[in-house]
């Protein structure tokens, strides 16, 4: 049976990917671009919108011009090659939304499990778009007797963490 693997990426993987100044530290980027690189070829990377929100907002906040200039110049590009090739990751918003009214609904319901779940356990709207992208996720890849989907999501917060579907053998948190 072949094991396809599913990440769904948090902000937090991304800051030290980018190795945005102030957010990431070297040992946490050397772990975090290595998992990345040993994954590639054999997992999916899948990233809320929500996410490329936060991390711009991170690298809006950095000090130097032109290394804020520098990393807003590579997150346009990543996500302009994800956009067109799904490549480095998958763009999504936690629904299989087709119209502004499934986006619309989609959010109020996002908001809704903040509210009412989520932020009693100190998880914010981003991590609630990266559980309900967990989950949708789950739902739509069922493992079967050719395939075994694990489905996983990469953050260095444990509270998020401990929320993913399938429990990753080798985390990183």
């Amino acid at each position: 049976m072949t094991t396809i693997r599913i990440y769904v990426v948090d902000t937090s993987y991304l800051l030290e990917l980018y190795r945005v100044d102030g957010c990431s530290e070297n040992d946490a980027h050397s772990s975090v671009l290595r998992k990345f690189r040993e994954s590639i070829e054999t997992g999916q990377f899948f990233v809320p919108v929500a996410v490329l929100f936060e991390l711009a907002n991170h690298i809006a906040d950095i000090p130097d011009s032109q290394r804020r200039r520098n990393l807003a110049a590579k997150l346009r590009a990543d996500i302009g090659s994800s956009i067109s090739e799904q490549t480095p990751w998958v763009v999504t918003h936690a629904t299989d939304a087709q119209s502004l009214e499934d986006l619309l609904a989609a959010l109020n319901e996002s908001a809704a499990r903040f509210a009412d779940e989520f932020s009693t356990q100190k998880l914010g709207l981003t991590d609630t778009t990266v559980i309900l992208e967990a989950e949708r996720l789950r739902k739509k890849f069922v493992s079967d007797s050719l395939r075994n989907y694990q489905i996983h999501i990469w953050t260095r917060h444990c509270e998020l963490k401990a929320r993913e579907p399938d429990t990753e053998a080798s985390q990183f948190v």
